[in-house]
């Protein structure tokens, strides 16, 4: 029966897809707002009455809810039918992506992603493009066709247009549900699982406030600085009011409490009960990076470390290599001088097992995907900042295996592509503990290669009742109603209300009021979310935000200070710098901002400065010290200084120059403004250095010469120059205009 019926309906799918429209099924309640589920006929004939049954149950949760399935032909057809719905039904506040949906990889945008910075033209065009459903989420963005990829046909590659929005500005949420083909089955009836568990948990979550969050810091993020690790709950306490109740219900976790840790943290993710579990870290497409290698840091430990490293060699070999066991340890045994005895254990299962939880092997210190299968997850949302885990676009990525396996996990977040770790990661995640929807909250702080895997619509119960997540769709442009929210007692409130009032502000002229609620907030999170408002104004009051942000007690603040230090360089800001250089040595991740920055002021006034601030303080051997960094300071520059004479010196390559060119675009030398200018104008130099060096440029959005940059871009557009170049130009000035 089920057979007919699916044969049923491929032809009434037939019979519609010859009008080459997309099917639409309008909701059956009625609601302020609305939702959108995406699929491809496929999916529908195989997963409909899951797919029905969890439009059901979106709209009892308060969403009117379409269905939308076609034979997608390419992502601009997906793209028509979405933009064709939020013409009729501008509450639109979000969909998800079912299926088969073709996946838009983006070119020409890097400047909207957080870190990728892959050359287009030297690497191919899969890994040089990036994964992106804002292609679908954000239809101010305007993309040209290039072509549809020659062995995995659901890619398609389109690059921004030079006229396009060079910002992100979504029109509403997305999210995607997609199987990986690494998991095996059939993929239709995972989906199906899928959005049954999502439906059922609709009412399973009714009541269920966000009170049980694990945070886990792996090694190597953030300079691995105890610092940050420890200055981030006071944003957590700040975020879920609710999780400090016991000692269990907020658990931070570090990678140095244990190794292997990965047991541990499956364990936790497994956990009944689970709201959030935050995985701050790095990581691959199949890989979550955890621990550190176990240190040989006693002669016995040494020894266990060899005779693993060598036992798996063998094991490896054999398995992989087919190499005879017996040659190949006497062969061992004679190169590193070793008693036959030594490969006692090798067949001993006792070893294998005492191993597998020891740490010592390479597989211990990461989670793979392998695993990852067969458990059960129940953190209902999973979050992955690191690199690559949410890589939908390949045939196996991380965030899958917590959403297709038994258990409660509805929704992921993660990254397509590399990520930048000195962003703001939990930016208005505590809007999650007021009733807002995990798809609402990530529209807010959305990025190229940032996306939801799973079930946007996901949301807790909130600490109080408030009609708050209607009212950030219905009431976006009401400047009384969110200047009223200022007086919430909740920092996340505040900050969504901060947001609103900025994005009301299109003629820019508050940068005061923003500075003035900087100054003024005793919440770390509402400084933080003022200061990256201020960023955006990019004038004198965030100079001074700048300024007084380099001592704030929040690390977060002052590392993003020390960061944008750099970025504008002004001379008014090199005193404060040296200071936080000089006093504020336990912050290892603002050390590193903060060197990175003085290279973009002109080295005189930095050395200046050092001497300034030795002459008043009260050190031991204050002279020694004084020159010892001020030589630090003259090797640093003249590294740089190479950097740029490598671009103007007629011996050195094209290579060089393009690589050298290149790296402009994260270091914005504002004092050499006038060089870069003056290399595009000048036809001696290689169009295609031309036009790296003005794409260069769009990243000075900060810079205190942003203006003169698009003045004299402007200027250049009225000489006669060839296309491409004229094109790359006209985007520099889009991107800093709007910026």
């Amino acid at each position: 029966m089920k057979r007919i019926a699916q044969f049923i309906i491929l032809l009434v799918l037939f019979s519609l897809s010859i009008k080459a429209t997309p099917t639409i099924e309008k909701p059956k309640q009625e609601h302020p707002t609305a939702f959108a589920i995406i699929t491809d006929e496929q999916t529908y004939v195989n997963c409909q009455p899951a797919i029905s049954q969890y439009r059901d149950a979106v709209e009892q949760d308060g969403l009117s809810t379409y269905i939308i399935y076609d034979m997608w032909e390419n992502p601009m057809a997906v793209r028509n039918a979405i933009s064709n719905l939020y013409q009729t039904c501008p509450s639109l506040e979000g969909i998800v992506l079912v299926g088969d949906i073709p996946v838009a990889m983006i070119r020409n945008a890097q400047h909207m992603t957080t870190a990728f910075k892959m050359d287009e033209d030297k690497f191919p065009i899969r890994e040089s493009s990036v994964p992106s459903d804002r292609f679908y989420d954000d239809l101010h963005l305007q993309f040209r066709f290039l072509k549809q990829d020659e062995s995995d046909k659901a890619l398609f590659y389109y690059e921004l247009t030079e006229e396009s929005p060079q910002h992100l500005h979504l029109n509403f949420y997305s999210a995607r549900i997609r199987y990986p083909q690494s998991m095996g089955g059939n993929k239709y009836e995972a989906i199906s699982a899928f959005l049954i568990k999502a439906a059922k948990a609709k009412d399973e979550m009714r009541n269920d406030k966000l009170d049980q969050v694990v945070s886990f810091h792996g090694s190597g993020y953030n300079h691995d600085c105890l610092t940050v690790y420890m200055d981030e709950e006071k944003a957590y306490h700040e975020n879920f009011p609710l999780a400090f109740s016991t000692g269990t219900s907020f658990k931070h976790l570090n990678f140095r409490m244990l190794n292997p840790m990965k047991y541990k943290l499956l364990d936790e993710v497994g956990r009944k009960g689970i709201d959030l579990f935050m995985f701050h870290e790095h990581g691959t497409p199949t890989q979550q990076l955890i621990n550190d290698p176990v240190i040989g840091n006693s002669s016995a430990t040494r020894y266990e470390l060899i005779k693993s490293h060598l036992y798996y060699l063998v094991r490896s070999s054999v398995e992989e290599e087919k190499r005879d066991k017996d040659s190949l340890m006497v062969a061992l045994q004679k190169q590193y001088n070793l008693l036959p005895a030594f490969f006692d254990d090798f067949d001993n299962p006792a070893y294998w097992e005492k191993e597998k939880n020891s740490g010592g092997m390479s597989e211990n210190i990461e989670i793979s995907i392998s695993d990852l299968k067969n458990r059960e997850y129940n953190a209902r949302m999973v979050m992955f900042d690191a690199c690559y885990n949410g890589s939908f676009q390949d045939s196996a990525y991380v965030a899958a295996y917590y959403l297709f396996q038994p258990g409660n996990t509805l929704i992921c977040q993660g990254n397509t592509r590399n990520v930048l770790q000195d962003r703001w990661t939990i930016e208005m995640v505590g809007l999650l503990s007021h009733g807002f929807r995990v798809g609402q909250y990530n529209r807010l702080i959305a990025t190229l290669e940032g996306h939801l895997l799973g079930d946007p619509t996901v949301h807790f119960c909130p600490i109080t009742a408030n009609t708050l997540p209607q009212e950030v769709l219905l009431k976006a442009d009401d400047e009384s109603f969110w200047k009223e929210q200022l007086q919430s007692e909740y920092a996340d409130i505040q900050c969504l209300a901060l947001r609103k009032l900025s994005d009301i502000d299109t003629k820019k002229t508050q940068s005061a009021f923003f500075l003035n609620q900087f100054k003024e907030s005793r919440f770390n999170t509402v400084r933080m979310e003022c200061f990256n408002i201020l960023a955006r104004y990019a004038n004198t009051d965030f100079t001074e935000a700048v300024r007084l942000a380099l001592q704030d007690p929040y690390e977060r603040i002052a590392r993003s200070a020390a960061i944008y230090a750099g970025r504008i360089a002004d001379s008014s800001l090199i005193k404060p710098l040296i200071k936080a250089m000089m006093e504020d040595e336990d912050r290892l991740r603002v050390q590193y901002a903060i060197k990175n920055s003085i290279h973009f002021f002109q080295e005189g006034l930095i050395v200046k400065a050092i001497e300034d601030y030795f002459h008043t303080a009260n050190r031991i051997d204050s002279k020694k010290e004084c020159e010892e960094i001020i030589k630090s300071i003259h090797e640093d520059f003249a590294i740089y200084q190479e950097v740029n004479n490598v671009i103007f010196d007629k011996e050195s390559s094209e290579k060089k120059k393009m690589s050298q060119i290149r790296m402009i675009r994260n270091n914005p030398w504002t004092n050499r403004v006038d060089k870069f200018l003056s290399y595009i104008g000048n036809n001696e130099h290689p169009l295609a250095l031309r036009i790296a060096m003005a794409e260069a440029l769009g990243w000075f959005n900060n810079s205190m010469c942003r203006q003169d940059i698009i003045r004299s871009c402007n200027e250049l557009l009225n000489t006669n120059l060839p296309e491409k170049l004229h094109a790359e130009l006209r985007q520099t000035i889009n991107r800093l205009q709007s910026f």
